[in-house]
Parts: C-alpha cells; structure tokens; sequence
C-alpha cells in the first residue's frame, strides 16, 4: 500500500495511505489528503497507478510541482521520491512503490542522517499572519512595564529587610 508523508512545515509527520488507483492531493477539504497551507493549490496534484508504479500529476497548481526538485507536470514516482507541493515536502513511500533503479536521481533516505536540507524562500516583506512586527510605542510600554515591576520588587524587598531588622 503506498502512503505519502509530509517532511516539512506545520503538519510534518502527516501520513496517507491509500489503496485506490488515485488520489487528490491540495488545500481543499474534497481532496483524499488535504494540506493546509497557502503555498498548496485546492487542487494541487493527482497521484495515480501506472504501468509499473505511480506517476504524479500537477493540476496546473499556482506554485508548481516537483520530483526530487525538478518541476514537473506529470511524472514517474519511485520509492523515497520527494514529491514538494509549492513549499511543502512529501515523501511517498509503501510496497507497491517501485525502488528507484541505480543511477536515478537520490532518494531522501540515502542523504546521510548528519545532512541539513534548506530550501530558502523569498519573503514578501509583510509579516506572517498572526504575527506582527513590534512597534516602537509597544517596546517603550514594554520597557516601562519591566521597569515598574522591577521597582515593586526592590520596595518589596525593602519593606521586608525593614520589618526583619
């Protein structure tokens, strides 16, 4: 049974298996294996049985699909293939998903354990959502709360040295 697994992001670890000839992968909850990040299209890509294995079909998603970092509208996949929808990473694994033949293209697993990957991406500028840049007026009530705070506790400390002595 092949099943796919997510290498990177929020869902990381996320797996699908699957025992039909095809199967839709994208952001849309009607897709058999939903990703829910904005780089993934509604309808990203098919992963469909073919002679002698499966094959991945891009379904004219905005950021593209790749096999092992080659943009791609329909290709072959083998065993530890990674598989990236826009930003993400997947890596389809399972019995019935042929090994790749000598001479192709590294699987994920045969990268040493020691190697980091890093895929750099281009920022917009604009801060990811949830999440802003501080403004001045926030760090100086920040600063002023800290300070305040630090005073309540030396008086504290004070008042208590005082009523010891």
């Amino acid at each position: 049974m092949p099943n796919i697994t997510i290498l990177n992001g929020e869902e990381i670890g996320k797996t699908y298996s699957w025992t039909a000839d095809q199967i839709r992968i994208g952001r849309n909850s009607a897709n058999d294996f939903v990703i829910a990040n904005a780089s993934v299209s509604g309808e990203h890509c098919i992963i469909e049985r073919c002679d002698g294995g499966w094959r991945v079909k891009d379904l004219d998603s905005t950021n593209g699909t790749r096999v092992n970092d080659q943009r791609i509208t329909m290709a072959t996949v083998r065993r530890n293939d990674v598989v990236t929808l826009g930003d993400i990473a997947l890596s389809i694994r399972g019995d019935d998903v042929p090994e790749a033949e000598p001479g192709q293209v590294e699987s994920v697993d045969s990268i040493p354990r020691t190697t980091i990957v890093m895929r750099p991406t281009v920022s917009s500028g604009k801060p990811v959502e949830g999440f802003a840049r501080k403004s001045e007026s926030k760090k100086a009530l920040n600063l002023a709360i800290v300070a305040i705070v630090a005073l309540i506790v030396v008086l504290a400390v004070a008042v208590v040295v005082k009523l010891l002595a």
